[in-house]
């Protein structure tokens, strides 16, 4: 019987990090990023959507979606953000459980779904339990304007699109704390992976 844990944390709170951590453990890991890229390729149904929707002007002339100029568009509009929600949210379901089912067919003690909206888009009943990758709302807000290359008012805009880092980590059922270095955050996962395959 394969455990299903969910990882999840809030934008530059270091969930890719784990994830990588959890590769290279040998756990399988299914990355809904790539999913939500996926269903988007050209050709592929949920960008058909998208133009229909939202228009030909969010296609680059290689017929790629222009994923910056959706992005500034639905991070600076919620009902369009929910819009594109509305188009793609069971695509990229079907995706993961796919890839998920496949990794179960396959005989993985241990799979992780790795999902930045797992809350949000109501994924908890498909995990064995959830892990959130937490940092201060603070330095997320640090973090995230020294990588994206933000000033505050934008930066702070992308944080509340999501459940705020402090709800995450109250419904969590394991926290991993990656305020610190990539070695703390390394060792509190290497523990948490001992103590599961142990049992």
């Amino acid at each position: 019987m394969s455990y299903i844990l969910g990882l999840t944390g809030s934008i530059a709170t270091g969930k890719s990090t784990v994830a990588k951590l959890f590769l290279s453990a040998g756990i399988p890991v299914v990355d809904a990023d790539l999913g939500a890229r996926a269903v988007v390729l050209p050709g592929a149904p949920g960008l058909a959507d998208i133009v229909k929707h939202f228009g030909e002007d969010y296609l680059l002339p290689d017929g790629t979606l222009d994923r910056k100029r959706l992005g500034a568009l639905i991070f600076s509009d919620r009902k369009k953000r929910a819009e594109l929600d509305a188009l793609l949210k069971e695509r990229i379901r079907h995706w993961i459980h796919t890839e998920k089912e496949r990794y179960i067919h396959e005989g993985h003690n241990l799979i992780v779904l790795d999902i930045p909206l797992l809350y949000e888009g109501g994924y908890k009943d498909s995990c064995d339990a959830v892990m959130v990758v937490y940092v201060p709302e603070e330095l997320q807000l640090q973090r995230l304007m020294s990588r994206n290359h933000l000033d505050e008012k934008e930066a702070i805009r992308r944080m509340q699109s999501q459940l705020s880092i402090e709800k995450k980590k109250e419904l969590a059922d394991f926290v991993i704390d990656n305020s610190g270095t990539i070695e703390e955050t390394e060792i509190q996962v290497n523990e948490w992976l001992r103590g599961r395959l142990s049992v």
